[in-house]
C-alpha cells in the first residue's frame, strides 16, 4: 500500500525504526487518557510491541495504521481496522506539540477516504470519551454523526472504564 498524502502531511506505514518516536510521543498522560489502547507510562518496549502489531496487522490486512508525518517527523497516528460486516473503525491520536492545528481532522479525512476507496468499507465507526469533546468535533467535521450509543470502554491510560460517545459515517 502506498502512502497517503494530504495538504500538509504524509501518512505512511509504521516501521521498526519508528519505535523511539512512538515511545516519546505516547508517554503523555493526556494522550493515553484519551485512547483505549495506550497505557501510561508508555515505554520503548510498549512502542516496539505496537510497531510489531501494526506491521503484522497491515500484512494480514486487518488494520492499517499510519504514522502522520510533517517535515519527516511523526506528529500523530491514525488508522482504521476491519470489523464485522464491512464496517471499519477509525482511531487516531495527536502528539502534544501538534495539537490544536487540525492534524487529526486532516489525517482522519485521508484515512476515511482510504477505507472507503481502497478497503471497500461500507460504514466507518469511531468513538471518543465523553469528557473529550474535541475528538467528537474532529469526527463531526468529517461527516460522522452520533449513533446514540454511549457504552463504557476500558482505557489502559485511565486504568478503568469511561463513558464513550459512538459515531458513524456511511458512504453516500
Amino acid at each position: 500500500m502506498s502512502d497517503l498524502t494530504t495538504e500538509r502531511f504524509i501518512l505512511r506505514a509504521i516501521v521498526k525504526s519508528d519505535a523511539p518516536a512512538f515511545a516519546r510521543l505516547c508517554n503523555d498522560e493526556e494522550l493515553a487518557r484519551n485512547t483505549a489502547r495506550i497505557p501510561h507510562p508508555y515505554t520503548l518496549d510498549h512502542a516496539k510491541g505496537f510497531v510489531a502489531y501494526a506491521e503484522e496487522a497491515r500484512a494480514s490486512r486487518t488494520e492499517f495504521t499510519f504514522a502522520v508525518c510533517e517535515h519527516g517527523d511523526i506528529v500523530a497516528c491514525c488508522g482504521v481496522r476491519a470489523m464485522d460486516g464491512g464496517t471499519h473503525e477509525l482511531g487516531y491520536w495527536v502528539g502534544r506539540d501538534a495539537r490544536g492545528r487540525g492534524v487529526a481532522t486532516e489525517a482522519a479525512r485521508a484515512v476515511v477516504a482510504f477505507a472507503f476507496d481502497t478497503l471497500g468499507a461500507r460504514e466507518i465507526t469511531a468513538g471518543h470519551f465523553a469528557d473529550n469533546p474535541a475528538s467528537g468535533r474532529v469526527l463531526e467535521k468529517i461527516g460522522f454523526v452520533k449513533t446514540g450509543e454511549t457504552p463504557d470502554l476500558f482505557s489502559l491510560g485511565r486504568g478503568g472504564e469511561s463513558k464513550t460517545v459512538r459515531m458513524a459515517l456511511r458512504r453516500g
